[in-house]
């Protein structure tokens, strides 16, 4: 990386705020465990932290928690910028649904699948809370769920 770039994303860092960093690096170390622990785990065990199994998606309803909705989705987009390991949906979505948790705001983890010309069955991850796409948004209206956990 070029000096130059390197201490201009560096000065960039140093004058976001405290609660941004913050929530950067819990975004960061939290996308280290889970793709950790999904690396060297059986899914039985992670199973765990997607909640509770729902055949249809419910609406949920949440307070007004919006601005921290959109703080967690922006750490977790930006964990996965600058993480030295890959962060696909499902890291990403598994991600949100553990900093939501801890702040007891209450969301929906989706799988869904869609047909691939080249590879066949194409998976993906994504997590809402209320209207709210907070990782995986995208085309989402090709996947046909197949689970949703709360």
């Amino acid at each position: 990386m070029d000096r130059s770039l390197f201490f201009r994303k560096v000065k960039s860092f140093a004058s976001v705020p405290w609660s941004t960093k913050l929530m950067f690096f819990e975004a960061f170390f939290t996308s280290a465990y889970v793709k950790t622990t999904l690396i060297f785990l059986p899914f039985a065990k992670v199973a765990k932290w997607l909640g509770h199994f729902q055949p249809q998606p419910a609406d949920i309803i949440i307070p007004d928690s919006t601005e921290l909705i959109k703080n967690v989705r922006s750490a977790v987009h930006l964990c996965a910028k600058y993480t030295p390991w890959p962060m696909e949906c499902y890291t990403s979505s598994l991600t949100a649904k553990i900093m939501l948790k801890r702040r007891k705001i209450a969301s929906i983890l989706y799988f869904g699948f869609c047909k691939d010309e080249k590879n066949g069955l194409k998976g993906h991850a994504w997590v809402r809370c209320s209207e709210m796409i907070v990782t995986g948004g995208g085309r989402l209206s090709q996947y046909q769920v197949h689970s949703s956990f709360s």
